[in-house]
Protein backbone atom coordinates (compact mmCIF):
# COMPACT_ATOMS: atom_id res chain seq x y z
CA UNK A 1 0.00 0.00 0.00
CA UNK A 2 2.72 2.91 1.22
CA UNK A 3 5.32 1.00 -1.84
CA UNK A 4 2.35 1.40 -4.08
CA UNK A 5 1.98 5.25 -3.52
CA UNK A 6 6.02 5.24 -4.52
CA UNK A 7 6.87 5.80 -0.83
CA UNK A 8 10.18 3.14 -0.28
CA UNK A 9 10.16 1.27 2.96
CA UNK A 10 12.65 0.11 4.94
CA UNK A 11 13.00 -2.75 7.51
CA UNK A 12 15.64 -2.24 10.00
CA UNK A 13 16.14 -5.28 12.01
CA UNK A 14 18.33 -7.89 13.77
CA UNK A 15 17.57 -11.84 13.88
CA UNK A 16 19.02 -12.72 10.33
CA UNK A 17 17.77 -15.95 10.82
CA UNK A 18 13.86 -14.68 10.90
CA UNK A 19 14.04 -10.99 8.87
CA UNK A 20 15.76 -13.60 5.87
CA UNK A 21 11.91 -15.26 6.06
CA UNK A 22 9.93 -12.18 5.94
CA UNK A 23 8.52 -10.58 2.86
CA UNK A 24 9.42 -7.28 2.75
CA UNK A 25 11.16 -4.75 -0.06
CA UNK A 26 13.92 -4.09 1.69
CA UNK A 27 15.93 -5.10 4.37
CA UNK A 28 18.69 -3.58 6.77
CA UNK A 29 20.27 -6.19 9.22
CA UNK A 30 22.03 -5.16 12.08
CA UNK A 31 23.87 -7.64 14.44
CA UNK A 32 22.65 -6.21 17.52
CA UNK A 33 20.80 -8.10 20.32
CA UNK A 34 17.12 -8.60 19.40
CA UNK A 35 15.29 -5.54 21.30
CA UNK A 36 18.05 -2.99 20.84
CA UNK A 37 18.34 -2.35 17.08
CA UNK A 38 19.47 0.82 17.17
CA UNK A 39 21.97 0.05 20.09
CA UNK A 40 22.15 0.45 23.61
CA UNK A 41 19.18 2.38 25.75
CA UNK A 42 20.01 6.35 25.77
CA UNK A 43 23.10 6.37 23.75
CA UNK A 44 21.82 8.77 20.91
CA UNK A 45 25.15 8.79 19.25
CA UNK A 46 24.83 4.95 18.02
CA UNK A 47 21.13 5.19 17.81
CA UNK A 48 21.14 7.75 15.00
CA UNK A 49 24.33 6.33 13.67
CA UNK A 50 21.92 3.21 13.24
CA UNK A 51 19.50 4.76 11.78
CA UNK A 52 21.68 7.46 9.16
CA UNK A 53 23.49 4.32 7.78
CA UNK A 54 20.63 2.12 7.35
CA UNK A 55 18.89 5.17 5.66
CA UNK A 56 22.28 5.52 3.43
CA UNK A 57 21.70 1.97 2.25
CA UNK A 58 18.56 2.85 0.61
CA UNK A 59 19.45 3.90 -2.69
CA UNK A 60 21.62 0.98 -3.06
CA UNK A 61 19.15 -2.05 -3.34
CA UNK A 62 18.75 -3.19 -6.65
CA UNK A 63 16.48 -5.91 -6.30
CA UNK A 64 12.79 -6.55 -4.16
CA UNK A 65 13.53 -8.56 -0.73
CA UNK A 66 17.60 -7.74 -0.30
CA UNK A 67 19.07 -7.90 2.64
CA UNK A 68 22.04 -5.36 3.54
CA UNK A 69 24.58 -5.48 6.10
CA UNK A 70 26.15 -1.87 6.68
CA UNK A 71 28.54 -3.72 9.25
CA UNK A 72 27.35 -2.46 12.56
CA UNK A 73 28.50 -4.96 15.69
CA UNK A 74 27.39 -4.62 19.15
CA UNK A 75 30.80 -5.07 20.70
CA UNK A 76 33.92 -3.21 18.67
CA UNK A 77 36.12 -6.47 18.53
CA UNK A 78 33.42 -8.46 16.53
CA UNK A 79 32.95 -10.78 19.68
CA UNK A 80 29.02 -12.18 20.35
CA UNK A 81 29.98 -11.77 24.25
CA UNK A 82 26.71 -10.10 24.41
CA UNK A 83 24.60 -13.36 23.95
CA UNK A 84 25.84 -14.20 26.91
CA UNK A 85 25.53 -11.10 28.74
CA UNK A 86 21.59 -10.73 27.30
CA UNK A 87 20.82 -14.46 28.11
CA UNK A 88 22.57 -13.70 31.99
CA UNK A 89 20.23 -10.25 32.29
CA UNK A 90 16.76 -11.81 30.96
CA UNK A 91 17.29 -14.71 33.33
CA UNK A 92 17.78 -11.92 36.41
CA UNK A 93 14.54 -9.78 34.97
CA UNK A 94 12.20 -13.37 35.85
Amino acid sequence: MIEGQGIPTLLIGTAHDIISKVTAPRVVFVDHPVGRTFGPPHDRGRNEAVLERALAELPKFTRAGEIRDPGFQWLPDGSRAWERELIAEMRQDR
